[in-house]
């Protein structure tokens, strides 16, 4: 696979639009408007990473995390793994190009219809569900999602999960949800080549087999093939009104500037998208807003999180494999698979709010090293002893 980002020198003026982020909806943004002909640049604060330049050990893992703090921030600003530390939410997301998606576990499971009726959406989103429903169609087939293969090996942690649904007496049992994984070799609907999911496990610190569908798969990879111009290493600071639509401010990362305190560059565009994800995007317009901006007071209203709850158990009665390999080869009797392969889904609750999906999962090979004495010491200080 080839590098699809661009030299900051090759970086025009001026663009018809400026789309700021390759997550999801940056990467879908540029590739449908690079589509309709139009002058685009993609802007990423992250680096380009291919398959094979993952973190696969705990040194290689370590140089890769950042900690934004309260007190300041730690590590390289362009680090894969980026963890956000507050007093009332703690976020982790990916840092690169194709964004999260990097660093995600793959689902690709569609909400509940009754979650739109929330006022707070968009009316025009409300009004149009069969749209939205269409859209995620779309996406799904050029994410490649699909449910974990039937004639696959079989895996612990998934018959693990079947066993604690038939516990629960869930009478849907364990589901197989779609997951953006690919499980043969060849080119995928954007005509980039890919290799079929080793089942390492290893699929949130970065696939380096070519068979985790990020963006960087898919939609960056089209966009740039109609035409768009991806950048990466550029943290855009703020956007201002301008005589040609938009100025959008940023500052090269990596580039030696940073340590003169070199002031912002800018180009300029008649549109500017951001999606820079949930926190970046609100960065972005609270720090334009302090330039000047005239912006609505509801601009970080309404915040939250994903309501995400990660649980572990060790030393179990029942084999789970939830490892990932790093560098080591996968064990023909004894693999991974992708990160999650099963939930139980109990949504569809009379309130909307108690329904939850229970999921299995597994952790990077690059972190197994670590393990033991986290769960060691974390058994001391909260753990429960269920055979008690």
């Amino acid at each position: 696979m080839n590098r699809i980002s661009s030299p900051l020198s090759d970086l025009k003026p001026h663009y018809t639009v400026a789309v700021v982020g390759s997550g999801y909806g940056g990467s879908i943004a540029a590739s449908r408007l690079a589509r309709a002909g139009q002058s685009v640049c993609l802007l990423e604060r992250g680096r380009e990473l291919l398959p094979g330049e993952y973190p696969d050990s705990e040194i290689e893992a370590l140089r890769e995390f950042q900690v934004d703090l309260p007190l300041g921030h730690q590590g390289s600003p362009t680090g894969l793994y980026d963890f956000r530390v507050n007093s009332d939410i703690n976020v982790f997301l990916g840092c690169g190009l194709g964004g999260t998606s990097l660093v995600n576990a793959n689902v690709a499971l569609e909400p509940e219809a009754r979650v739109f009726d929330d006022p707070r959406w968009p009316k025009g989103l409300r009004e149009d569900l069969a749209g939205l429903k269409a859209g995620f169609h779309r996406a799904a087939t050029m994410l490649g999602a699909a449910p974990y293969p039937g004639g696959a090996p079989a895996l612990a942690k998934l018959k693990a999960l079947e066993s604690s649904s038939r516990h629960l007496k869930h009478s849907g049992g364990a589901e197989r949800p779609p997951i953006a994984v690919t499980f043969a070799d060849g080119p995928n609907i954007a005509g980039v080549m890919q290799k079929r999911c080793t089942l390492c496990g290893d699929c949130v610190s970065g696939c380096n087999h070519g068979a985790k569908n990020t963006v960087l798969m898919n939609y960056l990879p089209d966009a740039k093939a109609f035409g768009a111009e991806i950048f990466t290493c550029v943290a855009v600071r703020r956007v201002a009104r301008a005589a040609e639509g938009w100025q959008v401010f940023f500052k090269a990362q990596e580039a030696g500037r940073e340590a003169f305190d070199a002031p912002e560059q800018f180009i300029t565009a008649e549109h500017v998208i951001l999606a820079a994800g949930t926190l970046g995007s609100t960065e972005i317009l609270l720090r334009s807003r302090d330039a000047g901006l005239s912006l609505s007071g509801q601009l970080g209203e309404y915040f939250t999180g994903n309501g995400d709850v990660l649980g572990f158990a060790y030393n179990c009665d029942q084999p789970i494999h939830g490892i990932g390999r790093g560098r080591l080869p996968v064990e023909e009797d004894a693999p991974v698979g992708p990160t999650i392969t099963g939930i139980i889904d109990l949504r569809h609750q009379p309130d909307l709010e108690t329904g939850l999906v229970i999921e299995e999962g597994s952790l990077p090979g690059a972190l197994a090293g670590l393990m033991p004495t986290v769960f060691a010491l974390a058994a001391k200080v909260m753990g429960h002893d269920t055979d008690s």
